[in-house]
């Protein structure tokens, strides 16, 4: 069954990966313990930003980062590049969620960063409004489902469309982190960004991409 168009983007409503369907090969290599203790703990507010060239860690990153979100009550919104999907949410099902039932509900919105981002790019640059606009819909839905008489709750969100944007358009992707800023401080969420740093991508992140985030896990 083929999920429903948004503002946004389409929602993921049909079974987003069987939890027995084999996933890569799991590296060896871990995060150290600082990086892993900030993933599962961000502070409120924070921007991570976490540069990678192993797959397998940024996969075994946004697992810690969103399973213990959604262990401490909190609603994980996931912006995914297309390439890290399954991977990504088969990780959360080897963790016991039912990622089709969170999606439901509203607990956990997994978005594909392609189609997102397509939806706010004009001509090469992020349109401020139309960010805005998209960002606000993910907020509501997510504090949806949660009771009506809580305040806004605590939400992490992880993103990889500045990944899409880096090496070939490097001021949209500074432009996108700055837009990101701004959502931090209206709505409080926590934010954990990844580039990867492999293939055609130079092999560290500009300073004024560094600049935008608060932390620094690469």
């Amino acid at each position: 069954m083929k999920g429903r168009w948004t503002a946004f983007g389409r929602y993921r409503a049909r079974k987003t990966l069987s939890p027995y369907l084999r996933l890569p090969h799991v590296s060896k290599k871990s995060m150290n313990t600082q990086a892993s203790a900030l993933l599962a703990d961000p502070h409120p507010g924070g921007h991570i930003v976490y540069s990678y060239r192993d797959k397998n860690l940024v996969y075994q990153a946004v697992s810690l980062y969103a399973s213990a979100g959604l262990r401490n009550g909190e609603a994980v919104i996931l912006i995914m590049r297309r390439a890290n999907y399954e991977a990504i949410t088969g990780r959360l099902w080897q963790e016991g969620f039912d990622v089709q039932a969170l999606q439901r509900t509203g607990r956990l919105t997994c978005l594909i960063a392609e189609e997102v981002l397509s939806r706010f790019m004009v001509d090469g640059v992020p349109n401020g409004t139309k960010f805005n606009a998209i960002i606000a819909e993910m907020i509501h839905r997510a504090g949806g489902s949660f009771p009506k008489d809580r305040a806004l709750p605590p939400i992490r969100a992880f993103g990889e469309m500045v990944c899409l944007l880096w090496v070939t358009n490097l001021a949209a992707a500074a432009a996108l982190e700055n837009m990101w800023n701004a959502a931090i401080k209206t709505y409080g969420l926590s934010l954990l960004c990844s580039y990867q740093v492999a293939g055609s991508a130079p092999i560290t992140l500009p300073p004024e991409l560094l600049a935008c985030h608060a932390h620094n896990l690469g």
